[in-house]
């Protein structure tokens, strides 16, 4: 899917509110800043819609185009790789697919964007100390991480990269989880015998604005109950509760 963004537009912008250029309380308006930056009203219009999706601006109430300059959020909120590696395991995943796509109505539903837009869809599998514990697929608004396709997290927290690097931290978090059959793809990533059932959790991870920045399905092995105990307290009650 070929994408036009003003990618390097964005990024200027952003460093300029993350450097204090653009000091926090500041109003700014579309019009301004496309002078500004030398880009069309459209661009910016995009840009600062970002920017607002975010958590980095909130607009200003009853001035079209205005928005007030928040800074960078501070989340409580440690990534799941953090969490494990402070908890004496070693994360580590392998990311199968990265594509660029347009959202389906279920994606534009659960990121809250328009049918056709272009999101990431972002498919990993997750290693607890070398054994495989989860399949996962997250889909991101394109406008938030323009580049990801580049950016190896083998290694490394995802939700440090987009904290990090794309300046979208993840401020709330809404979880569910069930347990379901098992996938032909989750017998296979996750080396499950047919038949055996998968714990899932939905997530959407939400900025300080309000607005989705990332829907996670994450699919996991529920035998491995005490890596599922460690890292999803939650879900492994609900282990307990059904006898799996």
């Amino acid at each position: 899917m070929n994408i036009e963004y003003p990618r390097a537009v964005h990024r200027q912008f952003e460093q300029a509110i993350i450097s204090g250029a653009h000091p926090e309380g500041e109003t700014v308006t579309v019009e301004s800043l496309s002078s500004k930056y030398q880009a069309s009203l459209a661009q910016m219009r995009q840009i600062t819609q970002t920017a607002h999706r975010k958590g980095l601006v909130a607009q200003v109430a009853q001035e079209d185009g205005a928005y007030r300059i928040l800074g960078l959020p501070t989340t409580s909120f440690a990534s799941v790789f953090t969490h494990t590696a402070s908890s004496g395991l070693k994360p580590r995943s392998v990311v199968r697919d990265v594509e660029v796509q347009a959202a389906t109505p279920t994606v534009a539903n659960m990121l809250e964007v328009e049918v056709g837009d272009p999101v990431y869809r972002y498919v990993r599998t997750r290693y607890v100390d070398e054994q495989a514990l989860a399949n996962q697929t997250n889909f991101m608004p394109f406008a938030i991480c323009p580049g990801l396709e580049n950016d190896d997290v083998s290694r490394y927290s995802f939700q440090k990269l987009l904290e990090e690097k794309y300046y979208a931290v993840l401020m709330e978090m809404k979880e569910w989880f069930r347990l379901v059959p098992s996938t032909t793809e989750d017998q296979e990533v996750l080396d499950l015998p047919d038949g055996s059932p998968v714990l899932v959790i939905e997530r959407i991870a939400l900025s300080a604005t309000g607005w989705p920045l990332v829907w996670a399905s994450i699919r996991i092995r529920p035998d491995r109950y005490a890596y599922v105990s460690a890292l999803w307290p939650q879900a492994a009650q609900l282990l307990e509760d059904t006898g799996s």
